[in-house]
């Protein structure tokens, strides 16, 4: 199947969102709401005013998949009503719309992030307690499939360190079986590893001073046997990207060269313990910074495969969380009504999935443009029945 292909008619979705108003005062239907809010976004606008002013100028086009009969809402009742949307209920269709037609082939790489939406609380609000009035960013954690391209799961969190709570959940939502899933330091946790070898997949774990004891282990490994690493368990590469040369080296060495006072019964599925040196140099004036990263993974695999999975799991920031902010303006976004922060970005996340997914090579700024202007070019990123 093609990848263009795996997304549906989210037309057919938006009807599973709860409605969260009293039924006698509804106006205007949730799932025209949705539908509307999505088909704008897509089509450019990124502000209540701005989806309001193209529901007046869509009018036409919109009846011809929903009544509007009371035309569409005004810029008030949109920011009210996504405000009020449950978020979990929300996410839970995003999961359920961007999943249902895919079987992910073995190998595959599904890295696990999060992303704080800075424009959600104003700094005042960040800088009080919360005993106080304070508040804090909304914060989402993420599964990311750069082989499709898509956006797979999101899940609302209160403050980073909630990434662990979110991440089991995120794990429940997909099936995982013969996947990779790639994580940074925070979701080392043995539950967290326990939980993906549950669903038949292998894990590359970033691992910092969060687990002091393993960590320390796996650097006296390394002390010890760092001359087995050569052959397949050695690996180096060179990059030359935005003014950086960045050099390379990969080294494995089984976790059973961890010394003994590691449990590393403690950590399910645990096969491979990896060094990652850099050495990065600003080709304009020179400087140079080196770098060693450390990971723990259940993979039994070559060096040069186990960092391609290393590389690949900064595909959520580069391919998602700098896409969402440079062209879909996310961080800058100053949505802060109760739950209308996260349920935006919800919306952007289908947007982003329809409009990256589109099969036409062009940019995401084109395509947006292009469905501002074209009616059958914005129903086919929309995957619309007509």
């Amino acid at each position: 199947m093609e990848v263009e292909d795996l997304l549906g008619d989210i037309l057919t979705h938006l009807g599973e969102v709860p409605e969260p108003r009293q039924w006698a005062k509804i106006r205007y239907p949730l799932d025209e709401i949705l539908f509307l809010t999505i088909s704008a976004v897509v089509s450019g606008c990124s502000e209540w005013d701005e989806i309001a002013d193209f529901g007046e100028d869509q009018i036409g086009w919109l009846r011809r998949h929903r009544p509007f009969v009371n035309g569409p809402p005004s810029h008030d009742t949109l920011n009210r009503v996504m405000s009020l949307i449950d978020p979990v209920a929300f996410e839970r269709m995003f999961v359920r719309w961007v999943t249902r037609n895919i079987k992910l082939p073995d190998g595959t790489q599904i890295s696990i992030d999060g992303k704080k939406l800075r424009g959600s609380a104003t700094k005042l609000e960040q800088q009080t307690a919360r005993a106080d009035g304070g508040k804090s960013s909304v914060h989402l954690v993420e599964a990311w499939c750069s082989d499709l391209s898509l956006c797979l799961s999101i899940r609302e969190v209160e403050e980073k360190t909630n990434e662990i709570k979110a991440i089991p959940l995120i794990l429940n939502d997909l099936e995982l079986e013969g996947c990779v899933v790639s994580i940074d330091a925070i979701g080392c946790q043995k539950e967290i590893a326990k939980g993906i070898g549950s669903k038949t997949a292998d894990y590359v774990i970033g691992l910092k001073d969060n687990q002091p004891t393993l960590l320390a282990g796996v650097k006296q490994a390394f002390e010890d046997h760092v001359d087995e690493c050569r052959d397949k368990q050695y690996a180096q590469d060179t990059s030359v990207d935005h003014g950086r040369i960045e050099e390379r080296i990969c080294r494995t060495l089984s976790a059973e060269r961890l010394p003994e006072w590691v449990a590393r019964e403690d950590w399910t599925g645990l096969n491979t313990i990896i060094q990652v040196q850099s050495e990065r140099t600003i080709m304009a004036n020179g400087t140079v910074s080196q770098e060693t990263r450390y990971y723990i993974s259940s993979l039994r695999l070559s060096a040069d495969r186990i960092a391609s999975y290393v590389r690949g799991h900064w595909g959520i920031e580069n391919q998602l969380h700098y896409m969402l902010d440079v062209f879909w303006g996310e961080d800058g976004s100053r949505k802060r009504s109760a739950c209308a922060a996260a349920n935006f970005g919800t919306v952007l996340r289908i947007a982003h999935n329809l409009v990256k997914t589109h099969p036409e090579n062009i940019s995401i700024k084109r395509k947006r443009k292009k469905a501002d202007r074209s009616d059958q070019y914005r129903e086919q990123i929309l995957r619309l029945q007509t």
